[in-house]
């Protein structure tokens, strides 16, 4: 599953969804750079650091039911953001120790989707190169 068409196939509801993970505070400006953000092929920028940023983290960080595709896309966006140096506030390990029962619970294209992002986000050169730095190695 790419993170681009999974992204493009959200739903308005889906992105309304998204937008109000932050107590609906400001979801008319989340809803705007979601929108924005995703015709611009989902590629984050300092700009998205708060919106839309903030309410994907939000989103990636608690699974509800009905809300799966919601909740995996906004995972893989998080675990590339990591990945890329983009994220440095969230830890692969941490994130998927902590989120394992909610990718237990979804349907198996979401779920392979979720660990195979994962795997190449631990495998990304400038993640493995921030890990060796933080190691000393």
């Amino acid at each position: 599953m790419e993170l681009a068409s999974l992204l493009k196939s959200l739903t308005p509801d889906e992105l309304l969804y998204i937008a109000e993970r932050d107590y609906r505070v400001d979801a008319d400006l989340h809803l705007e750079a979601l929108c924005s953000w995703i015709q611009q092929d989902g590629k984050l920028e300092e700009s998205h650091y708060w919106y839309p940023y903030e309410v994907i983290e939000l989103t990636a960080h608690h699974l509800e039911t009905g809300h799966e595709r919601e909740f995996t896309a906004c995972t893989l966006v998080v675990l590339d953001a990591v990945a890329s140096g983009y994220d440095k506030g969230t830890s692969l390990e941490w994130k998927f120790e902590d989120r394992a029962g909610d990718y237990d619970k979804l349907e198996p294209a979401l779920r392979d989707a979720v660990l195979a992002a994962y795997l190449a986000a631990a495998l990304h050169p400038s993640y493995a190169a921030e890990q060796h730095a933080i190691a000393g190695d």
